[in-house]
């Protein structure tokens, strides 16, 4: 088997029954998905603009950690390579083939395209990917933890005999998702972001040390990570389809076209609209009469109770409902630095006492549903033999009790002796506004029954920079967060070993042996069988842990301007691409550019 084959298996594997699973993510309600004949070539033209929740805490690539950062760096930023949006077949991007692939899984060799450029011009090289690989490894920059934990297994990244268009990247051990990460490597500009040259004299060596005492280490984290740069125009350029121009707090961020962009024959390098802008507002009814009145063009996701009351008005505002798989799922999180969550027994008495059906039905009305697995529900590896725990007052009140709770003093609210003192069992339930109305729902449906078993909590909603700033400093008692998912096979690493605590994205600073060394199994295991197994193996050891009490995966329900052509929803996040959808001259609102006719 040649080495190309081997990368396409891989692939396959990460890829399993996802194009069966996912054939109808968009299904259901997509009108005006379809370029109709009437509607003539495809043009250039118009703007589109996207409702968001929240503003983004950063636009540099290093420190992108939540969905709608990433969503828009997409748009800047070109990678390796991608999945086929269809098939999710790998399809070469910046590479200009599949990487050629050691037989121990060691060695990854990419050539790269050579009329790819970034937005001001210059080439895109293999020195732009050693920059990235050792802007991520850099230990001082603090934010860059979750990234660098899907590439700690990467040692190295050096030109092939001197070739700036041939990379060669080492493993320092196998890693069942290495070709998926090597290829999904963006591509940033060193001859921007390290003029100094300050990365040439670092090594791999130091870097996968953890710390170094080389100060330009130090120096180049500083510079990169100063507040400045989250919004630098000067520093913000990608090889993307589109070019950062402004941000506005509180209201939008703007990207434009960019004119020279080197792929913008292919397919899904299109780039229809002159500007693709996210405007931020924090209340869903205000976004919703933002659509209605011609404000915004797209809500891409919308509180279900708001979807349903409106779907039946959309025909007549000129809107075209949408309802797709968004894969992802919302979770209750509990601080286990804090006393009263760090008995596993207490974790699933709580569980209990999460009314799940309720949720499904009169806060998402059916377009959820309650799971067991951190594992996406349709993936193969999901181990659907795990059952639901069920909503069950008196089951949780037995456990509590066996792990010591009790109302000592007849005050209604549980209480136990810990470490010497009465401790009550009351918390807040840290909450963020650009979830709202539904994380409220649930939070309220949970305290509610929480109230009925002597537990007495709160809420507290916070703005979604400081939500996360809370989050990854462990200031708090419990939240109700969520996660995107990708599609294919992932890695729990960044969310759930205990080397993720600080430096990844274990925010809940849940330390448990077997899953950190299930985990450490299922990287090194390309056997899919058998990657498979442990993986459920690892299912059963966090359902019985309860790290979090899993709440629901749902879809997605929004809607969009119909007078977009070539609206299609696709399986993997965002699920949609903004940059290939068009507007008929005639319909077309703003005209800032001459539109310019496509193939």
């Amino acid at each position: 088997m040649n080495n190309q084959n081997r990368f396409r298996q891989l692939f396959a594997l990460l890829c399993v029954a996802a194009p069966l699973a996912f054939t109808a993510c968009g299904g259901g309600e997509n009108n005006g998905g379809t370029t109709t004949g009437d509607a003539g070539a495809p043009v250039q033209g118009d703007w589109v603009i996207i409702h968001s929740t929240a503003d983004p805490e950063d636009m540099r690539e290093l420190v992108a950690t939540d969905a709608s950062q990433q969503e828009i760096i997409s748009y800047i930023y070109d990678r390796l390579m991608i999945p086929n949006w269809e098939t999710l077949e790998p399809m070469p991007w910046l590479a200009d083939s599949l990487p050629v692939v050691s037989a121990d899984h060691l060695t990854y060799d990419f050539r790269l395209k050579k009329n790819a450029k970034f937005s001001d011009g210059q080439p895109v090289t293999g020195n732009d990917f050693i920059f990235t690989l050792k802007a991520i490894k850099n230990p001082e920059i603090k934010n860059a933890g979750p990234l660098a934990g899907y590439y700690e297994r990467v040692k190295s990244a050096e030109l092939i005999n001197g070739d700036p268009y041939h990379i060669r990247f080492t493993m320092r051990e196998p890693y069942f998702l290495a070709a998926d990460y090597l290829g999904g490597l963006f591509a940033m500009p060193k001859h921007i972001l390290d003029p100094k040259n300050l990365t040439d004299k670092m090594t791999f060596d130091e870097l996968n040390a953890g710390k170094s005492s080389n100060p330009v280490v130090q120096e180049f984290a500083d510079w990169y990570q100063s507040s400045d740069k989250a919004f630098n125009k000067a520093i913000l350029v990608g090889s993307g389809p589109y070019m950062f121009d402004s941000y506005k707090q509180y209201n939008n961020i703007t990207l434009v076209r960019n004119p020279n962009y080197w792929n913008k024959e292919s397919k899904y390098g299109k780039g229809y609209p002159d500007k693709i802008i996210w405007k931020t507002i924090q209340e869903h009814v205000a976004a919703i009469n933002d659509l209605r009145s011609g404000e915004i063009d797209v809500i891409p996701t919308m509180p279900k109770v708001l979807y349903k009351q409106q779907k039946p008005q959309f025909a007549g505002r000129n809107i075209s409902p949408a309802e797709y798989d968004y894969p992802s799922y919302n979770y209750i999180g509990y601080n286990q630095k804090k006393a009263l969550f760090q008995d596993k027994a207490v974790r699933q008495a709580l569980a209990r006492a999460i009314n799940r059906d309720e949720i499904v039905n009169n806060v998402y009305f059916g377009f959820a549903r309650a799971i067991q697995s951190p594992i996406f529900y349709k993936r193969p590896e999901c181990d659907s033999t795990i059952p639901l725990i069920k909503y069950n007052l008196e089951e949780a009140k037995k456990m509590l009790a066996d792990a010591g709770w009790n109302d000592s003093d007849g005050d209604g609210v549980l209480d136990k002796v810990i470490n010497g003192q009465k401790t009550d069992f009351k918390f807040t339930i840290m909450l963020t506004t650009a979830s709202k109305p539904t994380v409220d729902q649930i939070a309220q449906i949970f305290i509610s029954e929480l109230k009925k078993i002597g537990i007495e909590a709160s809420t507290q909603s916070l703005d979604w920079a400081i939500f996360l700033k809370n989050t990854r400093a462990g200031d708090y008692d419990a939240y109700i967060g969520a996660w995107a998912m990708d599609i294919t096979e992932g890695d729990n690493y960044q969310l759930f070993h205990s080397k993720s605590i600080g430096a990844g994205s274990n925010y809940v600073f849940w330390r448990n042996p077997t899953a950190d060394s299930l985990i450490e199994a299922i990287r090194t295991e390309f056997d899919q069988a058998k990657r498979f197994e442990i993986t459920k193996q690892f299912q059963r050891v966090f359902n019985e842990d309860q790290p979090y009490n899993l709440l629901v995966s749902s879809k997605a329900t929004g809607g969009y301007s119909n007078r977009y052509q070539n609206v299609t929803w696709y399986a993997q996040r965002p699920c949609f691409l903004a940059n290939t959808w068009w507007v008929p001259l005639t319909a077309q609102k703003y005209k800032a550019q001459q539109p310019v006719a496509m193939n």
